[in-house]
């Protein structure tokens, strides 16, 4: 009986010491309280999670493109260097965010910026999407090389 002690101490002293060594648990996420206070409106950053891109108005305020609205716009097709591009007409995604009248659009992403007039946002200019799941610049209007891609941002003037 006696020796039956010894092992059950010692087995439990033993729990003991590797649950010590373990690494401490978490400590449980809590939500923080809301606060009652009014922040001031933070400067545009980023696009939301679930957001393509974003469209920069002219007023400083931002408008999240998502790929639902995208799949709500018609479809273009322009042919450039042989090859057809297929997507909705620039012009199509800028009224999304009710931009209809503007001087010049900036499209940026992970390759230069693309600075096109609002002469050049016509039916020539479609945003494409890549193989990535991002969308890109495809216009007659520059060379491919030069093209917007993987679009983050388009700012209005």
């Amino acid at each position: 009986m006696k020796h039956t002690s010894v092992l059950l101490s010692i087995a439990v002293a033993g729990m003991i010491v590797i649950s010590a060594c373990a690494a401490p648990a978490e400590a449980p996420v809590t939500a923080e309280p809301a606060s009652t206070e009014s922040a001031a409106p933070e400067a545009p950053t980023e696009a939301a999670a679930d957001a393509l891109f974003k469209i920069v108005k002219t007023d400083g305020s931002s408008f999240d493109v998502t790929l639902e609205s995208v799949k709500t716009l018609p479809l273009s097709s322009i042919t450039v260097e042989g090859k057809v591009q297929e997507g909705p007409k620039l012009a199509d995604v800028l009224a999304l965010a009710g931009v209809t009248e503007f001087t010049e659009v900036t499209l940026s992403g992970s390759s230069a910026a693309t600075t096109l007039t609002a002469d050049q946002v016509d039916d020539n200019t479609i945003l494409d999407f890549s193989n990535r799941g991002t969308m890109k610049l495809a216009t007659t209007y520059i060379p491919k090389a030069d093209w917007t891609k993987d679009i983050t941002e388009i700012s209005v003037k």
